[in-house]
């Protein structure tokens, strides 16, 4: 596999609340509320204390952030949890579905017929994914498990099928 064209963090800031503000490399900032994840999970338990939440830091060359009390995320899981709080859904199965099948922003852009750069921006949240992408990843994944088993054959094709 390619390198994954993924944009580390530049620099993390604090806003009201429990919202922090990432910026990535690539120059976009997106903002997540973690006062969920406080309340849920006893690893960010701390960060519900204000001066303990201000301590974020950018750790791992720009690949997370994390706080002294011992809680860190991903820079990825910051994207998609700022995505599913926009209601963005679709975007994060989008990356998942190209993450899971190891596909580069070109490769992916092939699969499904697109070009590499709406590829990059639905990966982003840039843009929402619409409901056809939707289906045309699940169509694309169901492709390559009948290629993989040996299975594709002219009675496959449903096309084929409605001729003969």
């Amino acid at each position: 596999m390619r390198e994954k064209n993924v944009n580390r963090l530049q620099s993390v800031n604090v806003e009201a609340g429990m919202v922090l503000a990432a910026t990535y490399t690539g120059g976009n900032t997106i903002r997540v509320d973690l006062s969920d994840v406080a309340r849920r999970l006893e690893t960010f338990a701390p960060l519900e204390s204000r001066r303990e939440f201000r301590r974020a830091a950018v750790v791992d060359f720009g690949w997370g952030v994390e706080w002294p009390c011992g809680a860190s995320l991903d820079s990825d899981r910051l994207l998609e949890m700022a995505l599913e709080q926009q209601g963005q859904v679709a975007n994060v199965d989008f990356r998942h579905w190209q993450d899971r099948h190891q596909l580069s922003l070109t490769d992916a852009a092939k699969a499904i017929g697109l070009t590499r750069r709406t590829v990059s921006q639905y990966r982003t949240g840039a843009r929402p994914v619409p409901r056809t992408v939707t289906l045309a990843c699940k169509g694309w994944e169901i492709e390559q498990v009948r290629t993989k088993r040996g299975r594709v054959k002219e009675t496959d094709d449903p096309a084929r099928s409605a001729q003969g």
